[in-house]
């Protein structure tokens, strides 16, 4: 931009006026307090059926049932406001992560920060691509147009300028960088922008619900149903047979309580919380949920090669001006090279940080060509285009007429532009192809002398340049990258290389990768599908695994191909112009790094290390994030079978009532943390990589998990039965048989736990959420069982004959045993 960079604000200056003016942040609804969480889990119906019943056991004078059941309403809430808690810090710091970033110039250094440090009277550096997150004024500015329509609802970009009085000279919170490059000095923050009032009203608009949010609810409404129903006809039923009706009206309670899915909602906003934590820790931000479930289900995945299977860190390795080469990356010296780094330095940025123009500048700076061009004046500068992919650079030297323009960019497009011999001119392309196919990025320099720049900086017609000579930078592929590739493979799902290289270098960079083995088929052109109608490229896109040299408007070509073949596609993207295929992706995926704010918008899911291989642990993540919600969901289901069955035994059998309230309660306290943690806390199984993805219309809880669940749940319940059944042989006391139901319900609760995680017992080793709960819940019922005084407050005896252990461990043995051949078969 500049050869006198500004200044801008003291590490001191900034720090006081963010104490002062505090965060740039615009005005939010905030996040949940204590008591509004409170108040939402106190508000649920499990608890609002608790009080009620607590209500009940005090009018019938029994104050210590009713003070237990009060005590349980602060137990269960207590575990709910917990998880609810806890799903808020992960939120809150997820949105932290998703906190966009800006270039800030601080004691003469451009510091990368996030854009709620932002202060006023900040130098910002604006460049195309970027989302402006505060109000400021134009300092600098090079081609600038911004697109305001978020503001003013106007489509046409409108070119800003420097110094200049009214809208024309300044920039506004939320606008978009479309073309050019400048320099602003911030003027308002926060609350104080021009956007400011507009985001304070679409705060308040409700989120709406993904599509697995919307089955859950409708699942639990009609469950919800289907229990007042059961729990009206189960009361009446029974208050009839026995003659009262305040039993009655408990059993109903009970029954409601066993039967009420609460825990749906909570398994679904822990799980997809913590899983999009658990991916951010793999640098991978999770922007919309509904991403999470479809990773599980993508089949390809589109990808840049620079930087995502790179490192991104340019280096120049190759020197060639017609007459001799060399690798100055390898320490040949480089200084007879002069007049070609000398143009190569005069069309590159002055100070910005583009990988090879800083490539550019160290090895002309270790040539000895520091300080060479100092009485030349810069004129304008023209940045790649569209159909353009050469940077111009304009210069006045020193007592000469007209004007130098340097032209640096790529060889196929610079070399059309010169002038030379002929042989010459092979020797240039023979070097240039011959770098490609060896994996470099090869540029061609060359300059001309014209009376006055053309318009925006662009060359005059008829102006032919004369080459200086190539370079030849190389980023190295990432050592990670052949294995994920493999990895990927081994689960069905195919990588597909999508780069503005030439064909040859990314040809050479997949063969190192394991993309390709070096047939010609496998690479495609842009110049080769742009001659492609659709059906043709449908035809050949499932073959192709490298496109080179293409524009976005054929990123979403390909992308729009692959899915009409019927592949779930993810792509990455970090431009303005790949917003669009970012978009039409099933999952689309931006660079945390080098990506625009529109990119990064326009995505699902933000790469924040621009790195393939976190791209592949992401979709390990999301298959297990998957199977754990699955798993969960079939265990809530078939663990409130044998609650249910028991809480009917009474209405369909007669007899005494075996479970009460508080009994519900102590299973949902097993419950809760089961559904929501234990599972959500499973690791991936060991073939969640070896395995095809599922397919896209794969439900989330089909009918016939459903029957799968149910039958598990029926086979506790047959346990329980039996359980029953021996202890009445026995001549257990009613009390005795309390306590042998709600044992072996506990223990068939256990055993549908462990063989919903999907093993043997011997994997309760790796989940040490699931071992901390075993060890709880043994402790709890020992102290039930054993500890005198403690189980009357439940309704069960002192101290359990020992022969009831008896009964309950060999039905657990033969449940378990059934459970092995289930699972075998």
């Amino acid at each position: 931009m500049t050869d006198n960079p500004p200044q801008g604000l003291t590490d001191s200056e900034a720090a006081q006026r963010l104490r002062r003016d505090g965060p740039n942040v615009l005005p939010s609804v905030s996040r949940k307090g204590l008591a509004r969480i409170a108040w939402s889990a106190l508000t649920q119906p499990m608890f609002l059926l608790l009080l009620a019943t607590a209500a009940l056991y005090a009018l019938l004078g029994s104050l210590g049932d009713a003070g237990m059941l009060a005590l349980s309403v602060l137990l269960v809430g207590g575990l709910s406001i917990y998880q609810e808690q806890r799903t808020e810090r992960v939120l809150e710091a997820l949105k932290e992560l998703s906190s966009p970033r800006c270039t800030v110039v601080r004691q003469g250094r451009a510091l990368h920060i996030a854009s709620r440090e932002l202060v006023r009277g900040d130098r910002l550096l604006v460049n195309e691509g970027d989302r402006l997150s505060a109000d400021a004024r134009i300092v600098e500015a090079v081609g600038l147009q911004v697109d305001e329509s978020l503001r003013t609802g106007e489509s046409m970009p409108q070119g800003k300028h420097a110094n200049v009085e009214g809208e024309g000279g300044r920039l506004f919170a939320g606008s978009l960088v479309v073309r050019g490059d400048g320099v602003a000095e911030v003027t308002g923050t926060g609350a104080h922008t021009a956007l400011g009032a507009i985001h304070l009203s679409i705060s308040q608009l409700a989120p709406r619900a993904s599509r697995l949010q919307e089955e859950l609810r409708q699942l639990v409404g009609r469950v919800a149903w289907l229990a007042a129903f059961t729990c009206v006809v189960a009361a009446t039923v029974f208050a009839l047979r026995e003659g009262s009706w305040t039993q009655g009206l408990l059993v109903g309670l009970t029954l409601a309580m066993s039967l009420i899915p609460e825990e749906f909602a909570v398994v679904w906003s822990v799980m997809l919380a913590l899983g999009s934590w658990r991916l951010a820790r793999s640098n991978v931000l999770t922007r919309q949920p509904q991403a999470i479930e479809a990773l599980g289900t993508t089949t390809v995945l589109c990808v840049d090669k620079t930087g995502t299977l790179t490192h991104n860190r340019m280096a120049l390795t190759a020197l060639y001006d017609m007459e001799a080469e060399c690798n100055p990356g390898a320490g040949e010296p480089a200084a007879r090279f002069h007049r070609l780094l000398a143009g190569a330095l005069r069309a590159s940025s002055t100070g910005g940080v583009e990988p090879m123009d800083h490539a550019v500048r160290a090895t002309a700076q270790a040539a000895g060509l520091a300080g060479r061009d100092a009485g030349w004046t810069p004129g304008p500068r023209r940045g790649i285009r569209d159909g353009m992919p050469y940077v111009v650079h304009w210069w006045q030297a020193p007592g000469e007429a007209g004007q130098t323009v340097a032209v640096k960019g790529a060889a196929e497009a610079v070399l059309g532009l010169c002038d030379a011999e002929p042989a010459l001119m092979q020797r240039l392309w023979e070097t240039a192809d011959r770098w490609s196919a060896a994996g470099l990025r090869v540029l061609a320099v060359a300059e001309g002398h014209a009376a006055q720049a053309g318009d925006d900086a662009a060359l005059p017609g008829g102006l032919r340049l004369a080459p200086l000579g190539l370079l030849g930078f190389m980023d190295p592929l990432r050592a990670e990258v052949p294995g994920a590739i493999e990895e990927c493979r081994r689960a069905g799902v195919r990588v597909v290389m999508i780069t503005g290289d030439a064909a040859l270098t990314a040809r050479a960079i997949a063969q190192q990768a394991g993309l390709i083995d070096g047939s010609e088929w496998q690479v495609m052109s842009g110049k080769a599908l742009a001659t492609m109608d659709d059906e043709a490229l449908r035809r050949c896109v499932r073959d192709v695994q490298v496109f080179a040299r293409v524009d976005p408007a054929q990123k979403l070509r390909i992308v729009r191909a692959l899915q009409q073949q019927g592949d779930i596609v993810a792509m990455t993207g970090d431009g303005v112009n790949d917003a669009p295929a970012l978009k039409a992706a099933d999952i689309g995926v931006a660079m945390g790094l080098r990506g625009t704010d529109v990119a990064r918008e326009a995505a699902s899911l933000v790469l924040l290390d621009d790195n393939f291989a976190s791209l592949v642990e992401a979709v390990r993540a999301g298959r297990r994030i998957f199977a754990n919600l699955r798993k969960a969901l079939g265990y809530l289901f078939a663990v409130h079978v044998p609650i249910v069955g028991v809480a009917l035994i009474p209405v369909v059998m007669g007899g005494p009532v075996l479970l009460l309230p508080l009994h519900v309660v102590l299973l949902e306290l097993l419950i809760d943390p089961a559904c929501s943690l234990v599972f959500e806390a499973e690791p991936a199984p060991d073939d969640s990589m070896t395995v095809p993805p599922r397919p896209r219309d794969d439900a989330l809880f089909s009918m016939a998990s459903a029957a799968r669940a149910f039958a598990m749940g029926a086979l506790v319940f047959v346990g329980v039965a039996l359980v029953q059944w021996g202890c009445r042989a026995l001549g257990a006391t009613h009390e005795e048989l309390r306590t042998a139901s709600l044992g072996s319900i506990v223990l068939g609760n256990l055993l549908l736990l462990v063989w919903f995680r999907g093993a043997s017992v011997r994997l309760a080793h790796t989940n040490t959420v699931f071992n901390a709960l075993l060890v709880g819940v043994c402790v709890v019922w020992g102290m039930l069982t054993a500890v005198p005084g403690v189980g009357a407050l439940f309704g069960l005896p002192d101290t359990s004959s020992p022969w009831a252990l008896w009964v309950v461990l060999p039905a657990g043995w033969s449940l378990w045993r059934l459970f092995a051949i289930s699972k075998r078969h």
